[in-house]
């Protein structure tokens, strides 16, 4: 089954191109990286595959349906119920506690609180995030907020992952942590992943390796 489909995607920011006949499917199960340099456009990717940003012309279909006819409530539903979105710039509340910011999601979604306590419980131990439960988001280094944010994400068990720039804030022995649990809830549940990166070199043990450069998403071999 196929989660996403993008065709011959255009997207202009700024009065300039970033995205051109872009084409991605992603498949149930499968974890996709983008890679690509600093401003090459991995951000808007990720915001149109997220249904947050609309492209400019070309098809985006999410679990066969096609957004481009969605409302802006319809999407955002969707958004909650199915998507979990890991943005680069690792956002909280700060008045929120970590646990707090982490329940968001299950709290909107109705979830009652002896499960949302069982989910992000194993969640926090899964991620090294043990201990950290009451810190306020300005007593956490950017590595604990990026995971933090990662919690919220994977909480509802989302059908598709988007992870824009996920490794920035963290170390190579965090690096692996966070890809065996993503991977283990790829299998686990059948959730597919796209995540960005600047880094053009590690081996992240994806299915799926793209390249974005001058605006094209090419298959690395």
């Amino acid at each position: 089954m196929n989660i996403l489909e993008m065709y011959n995607i255009y997207k202009k920011v700024g009065g300039e191109i970033v995205l051109r006949e872009l084409n991605l499917v992603l498949r149930e199960g499968v974890i996709i990286a983008v890679r690509g340099r600093s401003g090459v456009g991995k951000t808007t990717l990720a915001k149109i595959a997220s249904l947050i940003s609309k492209p400019d012309d070309g098809i985006i279909r999410f679990m066969g349906v096609d957004a481009r006819g969605l409302r802006d409530d319809e999407l955002s539903s969707l958004r909650l119920k199915y998507i979990g979105y890991i943005d680069q710039e690792c956002i909280l509340l700060e008045k929120l506690t970590a646990w707090e910011n982490a329940e968001i999601s299950l709290k909107l979604l109705g979830i009652e609180k002896i499960l949302r306590e069982k989910i992000l419980s194993e969640l926090f131990e899964l991620l090294g995030l043990k201990g950290l439960e009451m810190r306020r988001p300005d007593e956490l280094s950017g590595g604990q907020r990026q995971r933090i944010v990662l919690v919220r994400a994977l909480s509802k068990r989302p059908k598709m992952l988007v992870a824009d720039e996920p490794f920035a804030h963290l170390d190579d022995e965090t690096i692996k942590i966070v890809m065996r649990v993503i991977r283990d809830m790829t299998r686990d549940i059948g959730m597919s992943t796209i995540i960005t990166t600047t880094d053009l070199h590690t081996d992240l043990d994806v299915d799926e390796d793209y390249m974005l450069e001058n605006g094209f998403l090419r298959r690395r071999s």
